[in-house]
């Protein structure tokens, strides 16, 4: 092996271990804590997860109608009631996370990062240092009361008009109408609320080494394990079409997006794109031509 190879060899090695070190660093960053059966969709794969595994960024969560779960990591612990649909947002790159929809309880120690905890809803968007705070979200309406500590508010398409929420206050935003905010939560947010959001949250004992997810145990994911995502007013939504775009090469799902370009029109690039443009072979001019010939 010559000098120049092993200098290439050298180069592609530190390359893929800074690669490697990246991606273990932000897989580490989160670890979910199922109570019950919960749907992780990664890349396009759906699976059924009833064990602790490490989150990575762009993993898609729900949890079923009985069910529950914690995702902790760095000092943050992020409850999750039932029904509820939450991302680990990359397009953030940082600790993110948007909800979909249903309840959601956040508590951040002062071990926490320096970075604030992102929050993307379809209403609301909010960053926290730390404290610890109660969210519902909705298509359409965003509701928060801040137990203790405080959040940064922002509107969606207003990210340079801020807020901030302190302690003991409670926030409600229906999409496209002005931001309410009290000293105390609505009465429906309190009767709604799950029983075990009343209390301190505190770290749900875990293995050493959470169990890791195999594409084999999996399925590929369907439109209707997307719809709600496909459709929903977040930021993360704009890395869908790159991401499910092999999904869209087959059926039944490229018919059902096809139907539903209405709501979905960044898709129509995918399922019509526009003709190549053809190159056209370039002419000498025929004086040039001319010239050639009686040279």
């Amino acid at each position: 092996m010559n000098a120049r190879t092993l200098l290439q060899v050298l180069r592609n090695s530190i390359a893929v271990a800074c690669l490697c070190a990246f991606q273990s660093a932000h897989a580490g960053q989160f670890v979910l804590l199922p109570e019950g059966a919960v749907t992780l969709i990664r890349a396009t794969t759906v699976f059924n997860v009833d064990a602790p595994i490490a989150l990575e960024p762009g993993d898609l969560l729900a949890t079923s109608a009985q069910g529950s779960a914690q995702i902790e990591g760095d000092g943050t612990i992020v409850a999750l009631g039932a029904d509820t649909r939450i991302a680990v947002d990359a397009a953030l790159g940082g600790d993110a996370l948007a909800l979909l929809s249903g309840w959601i309880k956040i508590a951040r120690t002062q071990a926490a990062p320096t970075e604030p905890l992102s929050l993307d809803t379809a209403a609301l968007d909010a960053d926290m240092r730390g404290g610890s705070a109660v969210l519902r979200a909705s298509r359409d309406t965003t509701s928060l009361f801040v137990e203790t500590g405080g959040m940064t508010l922002a509107l969606p398409g207003h990210a340079d008009a801020h807020q901030p929420l302190d302690g003991e206050h409670y926030a409600e935003r229906e999409a496209g109408k002005p931001l309410d905010v009290s000293t105390r939560p609505a009465p429906s947010f309190i009767a709604a609320m799950p029983r075990p959001f009343r209390d301190p949250l505190a770290p749900v004992p875990a293995p050493a080494k959470p169990k890791p997810v195999v594409a084999s145990q999996g399925r590929p994911a369907t439109f209707a394990d997307l719809a709600g995502w496909l459709v929903a007013p977040l930021g993360i939504r704009r890395s869908f079409v790159a991401r499910f775009r092999p999904l869209a090469q087959g059926e039944p799902f490229r018919s059902q997006v096809r139907q539903n370009l209405r709501n979905l029109p960044e898709w129509r690039r995918v399922l019509c794109p526009p003709p190549a443009v053809q190159r056209q072979r370039a002419v000498m001019p025929l004086q040039a031509q001319t010239t050639e010939v009686e040279s």
